[in-house]
């Protein structure tokens, strides 16, 4: 009965994200099926950490999206979420979630938390550090670069990243108070941030990027000023969503091999 309400729920908060524009409808319909993953999975709790992190998300997406207009031309996708957006973020959850329902493992729980403050810390990080009033660095060489360019960072958004991924293990903690202790919660906040690092290294590293011909700017855009852009560096097909899951990924991978090593 109670997960039948929560699934209800779940298409509820998913509609309504639709008709904000926060999510497309294929990206509507992704939300549906993760978050009923997540809520047979890890229950209630695990909806509401969940719902922690798209809700912030969301409004740090739509807040003071007119000074953010200048990375449109830089960056691949909007703020309206599609599908492959929702699975580069739910994806990693929504797989500890199920695992979780097979095994009954406690480090599901944590590997699903640290896999949501990995998320929550790379979107408050690109969202909040687009507002810097100067231009971000490149991680390697150390040099200011557009906002917006894959792969940089600035002091607020990394400030933003921390924060985030503080939100969730706090969350986590209070959600799993008896589960989780501090230092369990700590390491939550660390892998989170962590995951936001490397999602910084790999999209300067290896992700694609490309050439307008007509106004010479790097973009993450297959088309600009009208025209068909040329591949100019990295991996072709590694773009920012591929960028986003191989460091939750990796990140949560990471963690759960250390924690189990204790």
């Amino acid at each position: 009965m109670y997960n039948l309400i929560g699934f209800f729920i779940v298409c509820l908060l998913s509609f309504l994200a639709w008709r904000e524009k926060a999510l497309r409808l294929s990206g509507a319909v992704c939300a549906v099926c993760i978050g009923t993953m997540i809520l047979f999975g890890t229950g209630i709790k695990g909806f509401l950490l969940l719902s922690v992190f798209f809700v912030t998300s969301s409004f740090f997406s739509k807040w003071k999206r007119e000074q953010k207009q200048s990375i449109d031309q830089i960056v691949a996708k909007g703020d309206a979420r599609d599908w492959v957006q929702v699975l580069a973020n739910g994806g990693v959850p929504a797989l500890c979630s199920f695992i979780y329902i097979l095994e009954e493992d406690p480090i599901w729980i944590f590997a699903f938390a640290v896999s949501l403050a990995c998320s929550t810390a790379d979107t408050w990080a690109s969202e909040i550090g687009v507002l810097s009033q100067k231009d971000p660095y490149l991680l390697f060489p150390f040099k200011r670069v557009r906002k917006g360019t894959s792969g940089a960072i600035s002091l607020r958004g990394t400030f933003a990243s921390l924060m985030g991924a503080i939100v969730i293990g706090l969350t986590a903690k209070l959600l799993w108070f008896h589960m989780f202790s501090i230092h369990l919660m700590i390491w939550v906040i660390v892998f989170g941030f962590f995951g936001m690092v490397l999602d910084s290294i790999i999209g300067r590293s290896i992700q694609a990027k490309f050439l307008c011909t007509t106004c010479q700017l790097i973009t993450e855009k297959n088309y600009h000023c009208d025209q068909p852009t040329v591949f100019f560096k990295g991996v072709r097909y590694v773009n920012n969503d591929v960028v986003n899951i191989l460091s939750i990924l990796i990140s949560t991978a990471l963690s759960f091999l250390l924690y189990s090593s204790l």
